[in-house]
C-alpha cells in the first residue's frame, strides 16, 4: 500500500484523477449537502469521456477509489439520469481497469438491497440500476447470485414507486441477458414467477412494459427450464395484454410474443438450465402459430380488435424476423409460412379490410423484404398459386395480388417462371365474382406493365380486343353465364383503365393507336350500350371508368380535337327532368353507380381541360357546371326519398359530386349551386348524430406536431399507415389509375369517407362567402358545439367541426390575402377556445384547435394577434386543468409559428417564462405539450431567443433529472428543445463551451434507452450539429456515430442517417472521403426496403461520387466493378453442383458476359488499381449474401457517370501530363487515364453482360470513354492513339448492341457508340474494323421503313431513325473534313467510303430531308394535321415531338451539312442538258470525285430556306427562344481535322450552316437555274447584317462570297443591288481581314489565307462591272486602291505581296479604262479621278519612306525581310513613275489647258519622290530605283504616245548623272559599278525610246557626257595608282 502511495504521488494528476477527486470531494460533504444533481451530472459525463481517454494503468491506480465514490453516490439516493451515469461509470471502468473487483460490487450491492428500506426508493433504485449494468457487462462471472438478485427484484415489486418496480424489472432482465442460460434453474423459475404474478398486470404502464422486455429476454437466452406449458402460459399472457390501453406496451409484448413463439418453434434453440432435473427435453411447440397468433387474429372482436390485431401483426413480424435472422431459417421456409399468414383471412365470410390491411403487413415486412431475389422469385409463383387455389377467398385473393405486386416492384423484374403462369392467375382474377379482386388483379397487370414495359401493347391490344368481344357476348347471354360475362367486362375494362394510366411513367410508352383504340371502346360503351337496362349499367359503368382513366393521363394536347366530342357524353346523362329521371321504373341502384362512374370522369375532365387551361374554361365550364349541379339536384331528390337499401350507393354518389366541385379552381365559379352544397355539407353539423367521425385531421394538421399524438410516428411510415387504419366492412374501390395508391385496399369505410368530403368541401365553399354567411356557417357550428355537450357523439362533433374550420381557414389563407373581420374571427376564437377549454379531448382535437389558433393569427391582423395572445397568457394565471393549461401552451406556440418572431418579439420574454413554468409541472402530459409549445416558439424566434437560452437549457435539464420514470415521450421532447437551441446557437456551440457539453451529455443520456423516438433526437442532434455548428465536433465522430445507424432496423432512423451524411458531404466533402463510406452506403442500398430512404442512399451515393472521383477514381471503379460483377460463394456453390446459372439477376450470380470470336477483355483481376489495390469492398465482405439486381444497375449507373464525375483537371485525360505528376510524386498520383484500361474492361463486360436493361449502360460508358480520351496519344506507339489497343472490345460491343435483337434503348447507345468510334480516329488504318462497323450501320437502314417497335410509343422508332441517319451523316462529314483539308492525307479505309455513299446518297438523301422538313415544321409550331404526310411516325403528337426534340437538335446540323456534301441537282444545265452530262462536266468540281445528293428545285429551296432560316433566326415572339435550337451536334466544317468535334459549347450556328451554303453555291446549281437573284441577295444581306462577327465567320463568309462572285452568270452583276451588296461585302471582309491582320491576335498568321478568295472577288467585281455602273466604279477603285496598299504593308511573304499588287494592277487597269471613258461620264467623275490619284500618291509616298526606313534598319543584306521590302519599294517606285502619266491623260482630257496647276504639283511632288529615292545613301535603294525606271522605259517604248513618260525620267537626268559624278568621286566597289552601269543603261534607253530626233540627240549627248566622266575618272584613278 505505501508502495502504490509512493507511486501515485510521482504520476501527474490526470483529467480523469481529478475528476475522480471531485467526486469524492461531493461524496464526503454529502453528510452536509446533498449532492447537486445538476452537478453530479455534468461530473458523471466528463469522467466517463475521460474514461474513454484514459490508459490503463491510470485507472488502476484511481479505480477503488472511483468505484468506491460512485458506489457511495447511488446508496446516497440519486436522480434518474444521475443513477444512469454512476452504473455505466461502475461497469465501464471495471471492464477497463481491473475486473476482479465485480465480485465484490455485486455482492456489496446484493446486500445493499437485501436490507433496503421502504422509505429510500432513490437509493433502492441506483443500487438495482448498477446492479443491473454489472450483470449486463459480466453475467457470465457472477451466475451464481442469479437467484439471490431474482428474489431482491420480487422484493423491489412490492415497493409503491413506480420507478422502483421499473428497476427491478430492468435489473433482472440485464441479469437474464448477462447470465445467458448458464445460471441454476431455480432462478429461472423464479424470474417466470415473478413476471407472470407481478410484473404483466403491474398497474403502472412503464412497469408492464419492463415485464414484456423480461419476457423477450428470457426468448433471447433460450428460455432456460421453460417447457411447453410455460411457453403457452407466457404465450397467452402476452396475448392477453395486447388488449393494454397503452400502444408502448401492446408493442413490447407484440415483440415478447413474437420472440416466445420462434424460440418455441426452435427447440434445438431452447437452453436446459444447471441444477437438479431431470429437466424435461426440449419440444417444439405444436400448433403454437395456430394457438398464440393466428387464431387470435381472427377471433379478435370488440372495441379494442383492431389494437389486437394489430398487436399480432407485429408478433407476427417478430416471430419472422427471428426465425430467419436469429435461428436462420432458410428464405424458402419464410415461403411456407406465408402460407399460414394467408390463411387467417381463409374463413373471411365478407371482406375484412383491416385484417387484410394486417395480413399484407406481415407479408411484406416480414415475408417478402427478408427474403433474397432468388427466393423472391419463387414466391412470385408461389402466390400465384394461391390465386389459383379454389379455396381462396377474396380477402386472401386480394392479399396474395398486392404482395404480388409489391414483390414484383422489389424485383425490378417479371420472373420467368411466373411469366409461365400468369395467365392462369392474374389474368384469371380478372374476371372474379368479387370487385375488389378485379381491380386488385388490375393493379397487379399495373405493376407488372410497369417492372416489364415490353408487355403494355400486347395486354392493352389483347383488353381492347377480349372487352369488344364480351360487348358482343352480353348482348346474347343470359342468366349465370350473363354475369359471368359481366364480371369479366368489368374487370378488363378495369385492366385496360389501369394499363392506360401508366402511359407517362413507362420509359418507351406504348403506341398512340392503343389509347386511341381504348377511347373509341368507351364511346362505344357510352353510345352503344346493350338493350338490356342491366347489361347496359354494366357497360356504362366501364365506359366511364376508361374515359375518366384517360383523362387523367394522357397528354391534355392529345385530346383537344376531341374535348367537344367527349363533352357531350355526360349530355344524354344528365338532362331531362331530375324528378322525371329518378322517378323512372327499374332498379335505381344501378343508375346511381352509372352516376358516380360518370361525375368521376368529370372531375378527371375537370383536371385535364378547366383547371389546368384557365383561357378555355370559360367555354367549358358552363357544361360542366350543368352537369354537376344536375348530379346536386339527384342527391337533393334521393336524399328525400331515404332508400336505406341504396343508401351505400348514394353515399359514393355524393363523395364523387362532391370532389367534383373541389376539383373546380375557383369556388365562386359555382356560386349559384353554394346554397344547395352547403345544405349537403352542413349535415355533420345539423344531424351530428348520424354522422362519423372524420379522418381529415390526420393530414390537415401540421406534421411537425405529430410526436403530440394521436398518430405519432413509428419505425416506419409503413407501420403508422397500418394502426392508422380506418377502414371497415365496405369502402370505395381503389383507384386504379392514381399515381399513389394506398399501401392497403378500401383505407376508409363509405360513411367516414362521406363526412370527409362534405367537411372538406364545406371548408372551400366556407372561404368563398361573404362575412355574413361566414358568420352564420360559424353560428351553426358554434350550436352544435353547444349542443352535443354529454352526448355520445360530442367527441365525433367536435373533431368535425375542427376539420371544417380548419379546412375553411387555410381556403382562406389561399383565397383572400386581406384580413377578416375581427366579428369572424373572435367567434371563430370562441370556436376553439370552447373545445379546448373542455379538458380532457383527444389530442387531435386540441392539436386542431391551437393550430387553428394560430391560422387566425395569419389571418387577422397585427393588433388581433397581439390581443389573442395576451389573452391566452392571462387565462395562464391560476389554471387548474392540466389539459387546457397544455393546449394553451401548444396554442401559444402555434400563433408564434403563424405570425412569425418579429411580430410577437414584444410578448416572446412573457411567452417562454410562461410556457417554461408550465413545463416544469408534475404532470408529464403538460410538460410534453409545454414542451412542445416552447418549442415552436424556439423555431418562430430563430436569433431572437438568444437571450434565453441558458434558461432554457437549464430547464431540459431540470425535467430530465426530475423525472423518474424514464418516459419516453418526455425524454423525446427534452431532445427536440436541445435540438432547437443548437439551431439557435450555431457556430457559437464551441467543442470546450458549457453549453455543448451539456446539450451532448443531455442528448447522450436520453438516447442510452435506445428508443426510437430518442434515437431520433441523437441522430438529429447530429444533423443539427452538422448544419449549425460544425467545427464543434469532428467529422469522423459524426460519421461513426452515423455508420452504428444505418444498420438500423427503424426506417426512420436509416432516414436521417442518410440524409446526415448528405448534409456532411456537402458541408465538408475532403473529410469525408477520408472516412471511405462507399462500401457502407452500398450495403445499406442494397438491404433498404423503404423506396424513399432508397432514393436518398441513392442520391447521397451521387453526391460523394462527384465530390471524390476527382481524387479517387480507381477506387470507384474498384467498388462498382465488385458490384457490377459480384459473384457471392453460395452461388458459386450452386454453380459448382451443377445448378443452372442462367436463371437471372440476382437467383445466381454467374454472369454471362456474351461471346466472341476475339479476346475481347484483359483480365483486369490481377491488376493493381492505382492507389488502391483493389480494396476490399462490401461484396468481400459480405460473400454469404446476394446482391439485388437493382444494386447492380445502380452501381453501373455510378459507374457510367465516372468520366465526368473526374472533373475537368487536364491530368485525368492526359496520360503523359499524368505519368508526369505521379513520377513527380503529386497529389495522389490516382489518374482516370491511368485507369483506362480497368474502366474499358469493366465497361464492355457490362455491355455484354446477360442483363438486357444493363447492356446499355455499358455502351454509354464506353462511348463517354471514346469520348473523353479520342486524342489521348499512346506513349509506347508514337503516331497512335491510347484507345486503339481496345479496337476489339469496342467493336465487339458495338456488334452486340447492333443485333437485331437488341432493344430500342440498347440499339440508341450502340449506335452513338459506333458514330463516336467511327469519326474518332481511334481505327485509323483498319480497313476491316471501318468496313465492320459501317456494315452494321447500314444493315437497320436497309430495313429503315420497317423499323418499327409495336409494343412501345411510335417516338422510340423515331428516335432509332434519327440515330441512324446522324450516325450516317456523321460518317459522311468526318470523311468530307479529311477531303477539304489541304495537303490532307485521306485514309484509305475511309476514301473506300466514298463510292458508298454515293450509292446510298439517293436514299439518305430523301431521309435526311424529309427529316429535316419534320424538324423544321415542328419548330415553327405548324399545325399541319391534317395534310402534313410527315417522315417520323405521330411527330404532329405533342408527345412525341416533346420526346423527339432534344435528339432533333443533336441531330440536325449534321444532317444539314451531310446533304450539303458534293450535292447536285437533278437537271445541272438550264438548257435541259442531260445529268450524265452535266455529272461528266463537273465531276471535277467535285470535293470527293461522286456526286451525292441529287437535289431537285423543291428540295434545294427547302435546304436553303432552312440554312437562312438558322443563320438568321430572331427570337421567339412569345417564348424568346431559338426558333430552332442547337444542342450538340458532330458537324464538321472547313479547317477542321477530322478528329475535331464541333460540339464544343462555343459551337455557332453559322459554323453549321456556311459551309453548307459553300456546297450550296456551286456553278452546277448556278447552271441548273436553282439559285435566283434574289435568293442570292438575302443572303448577301444576312452576310452584311454580320459583318461584324468574329473571325471564324470571316474565313466561312469570305469563301462563300467568292463563290457567288466567281460563279454567278454575267446577269447577276447586271442588278444594281446585288453587285452594290457584294462590292460592300468585299470591302467589308477585306476590312475585318485588314483589322485582324494589323491586331496581334492568334489569328493573325491565316489573314493571308483570306486575301486570295477576296482579292480574286474584287478582280471578278472590278473585271465584270457593267457600263451602267460605272458611276460607281471611281468610289470602288479608290476603297480597293488603298485597302490595297494597306495590305501591301502588311504583306509577309512574296506569295501574298504578289497577290496584293495584282488587285493594285487590276484596279489601275480600270482607272486606265474610267480615264478612257471619262469624256462620257463628265466633269464630276474627272474630278474624282484626280482625287484618286493625289489620294493615292500620298499612300505611296509613305510607303515608300516606309520601306527605306525599314532596309536601312536592316543590317543583314540577304535576309528575307529585306528581299521583301525591296519588292514593297520597287512596286509604289513603280506606280509614283506612272502616276505622272496618268495625271497628264486627265489634264488633256480637261481640255488640254496650256497650265495645271495639279499636274505639276503632282509632276514636281514625284520627281522629288524619286530624287530622294536615287540619291539615298543606301546602293541597294538607289539600284531599285534605277532598275524600276530602266523596267519604265522598256515598257514605254510599246507605247503610242511615251512622251510623258520621257519627259518625267528626263527631269531625272540630272540625278542620274549627280549619282554617276557621286560614284566615280569614291573609291570603286563592285555595287558602285552596277549603280553606274544602271544609270548609263537608263541613259542609253531614254536616247532609244524618245521618238523626237531633238530629244535623241540630246540624250545621246548627256549619254556621252557621262561616258566621259566615267573615262576621266578611270585615268584619275590610274594616275593616283602610279604614282
Amino acid at each position: 500500500m505505501t508502495r502504490m502511495n509512493y507511486v501515485r504521488e510521482n504520476v501527474p494528476l490526470s483529467r480523469f484523477g481529478v475528476l475522480v477527486a471531485q467526486l469524492e470531494s461531493i461524496v464526503a460533504s454529502a453528510s452536509q449537502k446533498s449532492p447537486d444533481p445538476l452537478l453530479c451530472f455534468d461530473l458523471l459525463s466528463d469522467l466517463l469521456t475521460a474514461l474513454d481517454d484514459e490508459p490503463k494503468e491510470s485507472i488502476l491506480l484511481w479505480q477503488r477509489k472511483c468505484e468506491d465514490a460512485l458506489y457511495s453516490l447511488l446508496i446516497l439516493g440519486a436522480k434518474r439520469p444521475v443513477r444512469h451515469l454512476a452504473s455505466v461509470a461502475m461497469a465501464r471502468i471495471i471492464s477497463k481497469g481491473d475486473s476482479i473487483s465485480i465480485y465484490s460490487r455485486a455482492s456489496s450491492l446484493q446486500g445493499f438491497l437485501s436490507d433496503g428500506k421502504r422509505s429510500e426508493p432513490q437509493r433502492i433504485a441506483g443500487a438495482a440500476q448498477c446492479l443491473g449494468k454489472l450483470y449486463q457487462h459480466f453475467g457470465r462471472r457472477i451466475t451464481s447470485g442469479l437467484l439471490e438478485t431474482t428474489i431482491i427484484a420480487t422484493k423491489l415489486m412490492k415497493y409503491h414507486e413506480e420507478f422502483v418496480r421499473q428497476e427491478a424489472l430492468l435489473m433482472l432482465q440485464n441479469a437474464l441477458e448477462g447470465c445467458g442460460g448458464s445460471a441454476a434453474a431455480s432462478a429461472y423459475t423464479e424470474a417466470f414467477r415473478l413476471i407472470t404474478r407481478f410484473g404483466i398486470g403491474d398497474k403502472a404502464f412503464v412497469v408492464r412494459i419492463a415485464a414484456a422486455r423480461c419476457l423477450k429476454a428470457i426468448a433471447n437466452i433460450g428460455g432456460p427450464g421453460l417447457g411447453v406449458a410455460e411457453f403457452d402460459s407466457l404465450a397467452t399472457y402476452c396475448v392477453k395484454a395486447l388488449e393494454d390501453s397503452v400502444t408502448s406496451v401492446r408493442d413490447a409484448f407484440a415483440e415478447a410474443l413474437g420472440s416466445l413463439v420462434a424460440l418455441g418453434m426452435n427447440p434445438e434453440a431452447q437452453v436446459q438450465p444447471r441444477g437438479k432435473g431431470p429437466f424435461p427435453p426440449p419440444k417444439k411447440l405444436e400448433g403454437g402459430l395456430q394457438r398464440h397468433l393466428a387464431l387470435p387474429f381472427t377471433k379478435a372482436s370488440g372495441s379494442r380488435s383492431k389494437e389486437v390485431r394489430v398487436g399480432l401483426t407485429l408478433s407476427w413480424v417478430f416471430f419472422l424476423q427471428a426465425i430467419h435472422l436469429k435461428y436462420l431459417h432458410l428464405d424458402i421456409e419464410l415461403q411456407s409460412y406465408a402460407l399460414n399468414i394467408m390463411d387467417m383471412l381463409r374463413m373471411d365470410t365478407y371482406f375484412d379490410a383491416h385484417a387484410v390491411a394486417c395480413v399484407l403487413y406481415i407479408l411484406r415486412v416480414g415475408v417478402t423484404d427478408q427474403m433474397t431475389e432468388p427466393c423472391q422469385r419463387s414466391f412470385t409463383v408461389f402466390l400465384g398459386e394461391q390465386l389459383q387455389s379454389p379455396e381462396a377467398s377474396p380477402s386472401m385473393k386480394i392479399a396474395a395480388l398486392r404482395t404480388l405486386s409489391y414483390t414484383l416492384k422489389t424485383l425490378g423484374e417479371v420472373p420467368l417462371e411466373f411469366k409461365e403462369a400468369f395467365d392462369n392467375t392474374v389474368v384469371a382474377a380478372v374476371s372474379h365474382s368479387y370487385q375488389l379482386v378485379r381491380v386488385e388483379a388490375a393493379l397487379t397487370l399495373r405493376t407488372l406493365a410497369e417492372v416489364d414495359p415490353t408487355c403494355v401493347g400486347s395486354l392493352i391490344s389483347y383488353g381492347v380486343t377480349i372487352l369488344n368481344a364480351l360487348r358482343e357476348s352480353v348482348s346474347f347471354e343470359k342468366g349465370s353465364n350473363l354475369q359471368v360475362d359481366l364480371n369479366s367486362l368489368h374487370g378488363q375494362a378495369t385492366v385496360l383503365a389501369a394499363l392506360v394510366s401508366i402511359s407517362r411513367k413507362l420509359p418507351l410508352g406504348y403506341p398512340a393507336r392503343l389509347p386511341k383504340a381504348v377511347l373509341e371502346v368507351s364511346k362505344k360503351l357510352l353510345t352503344e350500350s346493350s338493350s338490356d337496362a342491366v347489361t347496359a349499367k354494366v357497360e356504362q359503368e366501364a365506359g366511364w371508368l376508361l374515359l375518366s382513366t384517360l383523362l387523367s393521363s394522357m397528354l391534355k394536347e392529345e385530346l383537344e380535337d376531341q374535348v367537344f366530342d367527349i363533352l357531350s357524353l355526360w349530355a344524354g346523362l344528365f338532362n331531362g327532368n331530375p324528378e322525371d329521371v329518378i322517378g323512372e321504373n327499374g332498379d335505381l341502384q344501378p343508375r346511381i353507380r352509372v352516376w358516380s362512374a360518370a361525375i368521376d370522369a368529370l372531375t378527371s375532365f375537370i383536371r385535364c381541360f378547366v383547371s389546368s387551361n384557365l383561357a378555355v374554361s370559360g367555354i367549358l365550364l358552363q357544361p360542366v357546371m350543368l352537369y354537376l349541379n344536375r348530379a346536386v339536384s339527384y342527391i337533393s331528390l334521393l336524399a328525400a326519398k331515404e332508400l336505406l337499401d341504396i343508401k351505400p350507393e348514394v353515399d359514393i354518389f355524393i363523395i364523387r359530386t362532391l370532389m367534383g366541385y373541389q376539383s373546380l379552381p375557383d369556388p365562386m365559379a359555382y356560386k349559384s349551386d353554394h346554397p344547395q352544397i352547403i345544405q349537403l355539407c352542413t349535415i355533420p353539423y345539423r344531424n351530428a348524430s348520424g354522422c362519423e367521425e372524420s379522418s381529415c385531421l390526420m393530414f390537415l394538421l401540421d406534421k411537425r406536431d405529430a410526436c403530440l399524438g394521436p398518430w405519432i410516428p413509428g419505425r416506419d411510415w409503413f407501420e403508422d399507415e397500418l394502426r392508422a387504419f380506418q377502414g371497415g366492412k365496405d369502402g370505395l374501390m381503389p383507384c386504379v389509375w392514381d399515381n399513389e395508391l394506398s399501401s392497403f385496399p378500401q383505407p376508409e369505410t363509405i360513411n367516414k369517407m362521406l363526412v370527409n368530403q362534405m367537411l372538406l368541401c364545406f371548408g372551400i365553399i366556407f372561404a368563398a362567402q361573404n362575412s355574413g354567411d361566414m358568420l352564420s356557417l360559424l353560428g351553426m357550428m358554434e350550436q352544435c358545439l353547444k349542443a352535443g355537450k354529454k352526448q355520445p357523439w360530442h367527441a365525433a362533433s367536435m373533431t368535425n367541426i375542427c376539420v371544417g374550420l380548419l379546412a375553411g381557414l387555410k381556403a382562406l389563407l389561399a383565397l383572400r390575402p386581406q384580413s377578416l373581420e375581427l366579428e369572424i374571427l373572435n367567434l371563430a376564437q370562441a370556436i376553439f377556445k370552447g373545445i379546448l377549454i373542455e379538458g380532457d379531448i383527444c389530442a387531435s382535437q386540441r392539436r386542431a384547435s391551437s393550430e387553428g389558433l394560430g391560422l387566425l393569427a395569419r389571418l387577422g391582423n397585427d393588433i388581433f394577434t397581439a390581443r389573442m395572445t395576451r389573452s391566452l397568457l392571462g387565462e395562464l394565471n391560476g389554471i387548474t386543468d392540466s389539459h387546457y393549461a397544455g393546449s394553451i401552451a401548444l396554442s401559444l406556440g402555434c400563433i408564434h409559428r403563424s405570425a412569425g418572431g418579429m411580430a410577437l418579439s414584444t410578448l416572446l420574454p412573457t411567452t417562454v417564462s410562461s410556457i417554461t413554468l408550465l413545463a416544469k409541472s408534475s404532470i408529464p402530459a403538460l410538460q410534453i405539450w409545454s414542451l412542445h409549445g416552447l418549442l415552436l416558439t424556439i423555431e418562430a424566434a430563430g436569433l431572437s431567443f438568444v437571450s434565453h437560452v441558458q434558461a432554457t437549457l437549464g430547464l431540459a435539464l431540470e425535467i430530465l433529472l426530475s423525472e423518474e420514470n424514464g418516459r419516453v415521450d418526455l425524454q423525446q421532447g427534452v431532445g427536440r428543445l436541445i435540438n432547437a437551441i443548437v439551431a439557435v446557437l450555431g457556430p457559437e456551440l464551441a467543442p470546450g463551451s458549457i453549453f455543448f457539453s451539456r446539450c451532448k451529455s443531455v442528448v447522450a443520456e436520453i438516447s442510452s434507452s435506445e428508443e426510437t423516438a430518442t434515437l431520433l433526437e441523437s441522430v438529429r442532434f447530429t444533423q443539427q450539429l452538422v448544419l449549425f455548428a460544425p467545427h464543434a465536433v469532428s467529422v469522423h465522430s459524426h460519421v461513426q456515430t452515423l455508420l452504428l445507424t444505418l444498420s438500423s432496423r427503424q426506417p426512420a432512423l436509416r432516414h436521417l442517417a442518410v440524409s446526415t451524411l448528405r448534409h456532411l458531404i456537402e458541408k465538408d466533402p475532403v473529410s469525408v472521403i477520408d472516412e471511405q463510406i462507399e462500401d457502407n452506403l452500398f450495403c445499406m442500398l442494397d438491404e433498404e426496403t423503404d423506396s424513399e430512404i432508397g432514393n436518398l442512399i441513392r442520391g447521397t451515393i451521387m453526391r460523394l461520387l462527384y465530390v471524390s472521383c476527382p481524387s479517387r477514381p480507381s477506387r470507384w471503379i474498384s467498388i462498382c466493378r465488385n458490384m457490377v460483377l459480384a459473384m457471392s460463394t453460395r452461388a458459386t456453390a450452386e454453380i459448382s453442383s451443377g445448378n443452372d446459372s442462367t436463371s437471372g439477376p440476382d437467383g445466381d450470380s454467374r454472369l454471362n458476359f456474351g461471346d466472341d470470336d476475339e479476346n475481347m477483355v484483359s483480365d483486369s483481376k490481377h491488376i493493381p488499381v492505382q492507389g488502391h489495390a483493389f480494396e476490399t469492398s462490401i461484396v468481400g465482405r459480405n460473400r454469404d449474401k446476394h446482391l439485388r439486381y437493382r444494386t447492380r444497375v445502380f452501381a453501373a449507373e455510378c459507374l457510367s457517370y465516372l468520366p465526368e464525375a473526374v472533373g475537368t483537371n487536364p491530368a485525368h485525360f492526359d496520360l503523359s501530363l499524368a505519368s508526369r505528376k505521379v513520377a513527380n510524386e503529386q497529389v495522389s498520383g490516382d489518374w482516370l487515364v491511368l485507369q483506362v484500361q480497368e474502366l474499358i474492361s469493366v465497361a464492355y463486360q457490362i455491355s455484354t453482360i446477360q442483363f438486357e436493361n444493363m447492356r446499355p449502360i455499358g455502351v454509354r460508358l464506353l462511348s463517354s470513354v471514346v469520348d473523353k480520351f479520342e486524342t489521348v496519344p499512346d506513349p509506347e506507339l508514337p503516331g497512335h492513339f491510347l484507345l486503339e489497343q481496345y479496337q476489339a472490345q469496342l467493336i465487339s460491343a458495338v456488334r452486340t448492341a447492333l443485333d437485331t435483337s437488341s432493344g430500342p434503348i440498347l440499339l440508341e447507345a450502340g449506335l452513338l457508340l459506333a458514330t463516336k468510334i467511327m469519326t474518332s480516329g481511334i481505327i485509323s488504318g483498319d480497313q476491316a474494323a471501318v468496313k465492320r462497323i459501317f456494315s452494321l450501320l447500314s444493315r437497320p437502314l436497309d430495313d429503315f421503313k420497317d423499323l418499327y417497335y409495336p409494343s412501345f410509343a411510335e417516338w422510340v422508332s423515331c428516335k432509332i431513325k434519327i440515330r441512324l441517319l446522324a450516325a450516317h451523316a456523321s460518317l459522311k462529314c468526318y470523311t468530307y473534313a479529311f477531303l477539304r483539308r489541304h495537303q490532307a492525307v485521306v485514309p484509305d479505309e475511309y476514301l473506300a467510303l466514298l463510292p458508298l455513299f454515293s450509292r446510298s446518297s439517293s436514299i439518305l438523301g430523301k431521309y435526311w430531308i424529309s427529316l429535316l422538313k419534320d424538324y423544321s415544321c415542328v419548330c415553327l409550331h405548324l399545325n399541319l394535321k391534317r395534310n402534313w404526310n410527315s417522315f417520323l411516325d405521330a411527330i404532329q403528337s405533342p408527345l412525341v415531338s416533346s420526346k423527339l426534340q432534344p435528339c432533333l437538335e443533336e441531330a440536325w446540323p449534321v444532317i444539314l451539312q451531310a446533304l450539303a456534301l458534293d450535292a447536285v441537282p437533278v437537271n445541272v444545265d438550264r438548257n435541259g442538258n442531260s445529268e450524265a452530262a452535266a455529272e461528266n462536266m463537273s465531276a471535277n468540281s467535285l470535293v470527293s470525285g461522286y456526286s451525292m445528293v441529287e437535289l431537285e428545285s423543291e428540295e434545294y429551296q427547302f435546304l436553303w430556306g432552312f440554312a437562312l432560316l438558322v443563320i438568321f433566326q430572331g427570337q421567339h415572339p412569345a417564348l424568346c427562344k431559338q426558333v430552332i435550337p442547337l444542342a450538340s451536334a458532330k458537324a464538321k466544317h472547313d479547317g477542321d481535322t477530322p478528329a475535331e468535334d464541333t460540339t464544343s459549347p462555343g459551337l455557332k450556328f453559322y459554323e453549321i450552316v456556311l459551309p453548307v451554303f459553300q456546297f450550296l453555291v456551286t456553278q452546277k446549281f448556278f447552271s441548273a437555274g436553282f439559285l435566283t437573284v434574289n435568293i442570292c441577295e438575302e443572303l448577301l444581306l444576312v452576310f452584311s447584317y454580320s459583318i461584324y462577327m468574329d473571325n471564324s465567320w470571316n474565313s466561312l463568309a469570305i469563301s462563300v462570297l467568292f463563290q457567288i462572285v466567281h460563279n454567278c452568270p454575267e446577269d447577276f452583276l447586271e442588278a444594281e443591288n446585288f453587285a452594290c451588296l457584294v462590292v460592300e461585302l468585299c470591302l467589308g471582309c477585306l476590312f475585318r481581314v485588314f483589322h485582324c491582320a494589323s491586331a496581334f491576335s492568334p489569328v493573325q498568321a491565316c489573314w493571308e489565307d483570306l486575301l486570295f478568295p477576296l482579292f480574286v472577288a474584287a478582280k471578278t467585281i472590278m473585271r465584270r462591272f457593267q457600263p451602267k455602273m460605272q458611276k460607281h466604279l471611281h468610289s470602288v477603285a479608290l476603297a480597293f486602291l488603298l485597302i490595297g496598299y494597306k495590305f501591301i504593308r502588311q504583306a509577309s511573304t512574296e506569295l501574298s505581296l504578289s497577290k496584293v499588287t495584282d488587285i493594285v494592277k487590276c484596279v489601275n487597269s480600270s482607272l486606265k479604262k474610267l480615264i478612257d471613258d471619262a469624256p462620257n461620264l463628265g466633269d464630276d467623275a474627272i474630278f474624282h479621278l484626280r482625287n484618286i490619284l493625289c489620294i493615292s500618291l500620298d499612300e505611296l509616298a509613305d510607303l515608300t519612306k516606309d520601306c527605306i526606313e525599314g532596309i536601312h534598319l536592316l543590317h543583314n543584306k540577304r535576309s528575307d525581310l529585306r528581299k521583301l521590302l525591296l519588292l514593297k519599294l520597287a512596286f509604289s517606285i513603280e506606280q509614283i513613275v506612272m502616276l505622272p502619266k496618268i495625271m497628264h491623260e486627265i489634264q488633256c482630257l480637261e481640255g488640254n489647258k496650256d497650265s495645271d496647276p495639279i499636274y505639276f504639283s503632282v509632276l514636281k511632288f514625284c520627281t522629288d519622290c524619286m530624287l530622294t529615292i536615287l540619291t539615298d545613301s543606301n546602293l541597294q535603294v538607289q539600284a531599285i530605283g534605277l532598275q524600276v525606271l530602266k523596267s519604265v522605259v522598256l515598257k514605254s517604248n510599246n507605247m503610242e504616245d511615251n512622251s510623258s513618260i520621257v519627259f518625267f525620267i528626263g527631269e531625272l537626268v540630272g540625278g542620274i548623272l549627280t549619282i554617276i559624278k557621286n560614284m566615280l568621286m569614291k573609291s570603286m566597289t563592285k555595287e558602285s559599278v552596277v549603280i553606274v552601269g544602271e544609270c548609263l543603261q537608263v541613259l542609253m534607253l531614254l536616247q532609244t525610246v524618245s521618238k523626237e530626233s531633238d530629244c535623241q540627240r540630246g540624250f545621246m549627248s548627256l549619254f556621252l557626257e557621262a561616258i566621259v566622266m566615267i573615262f576621266l575618272a578611270s585615268e584619275d584613278n590610274c594616275s593616283q595608282s602610279m604614282t
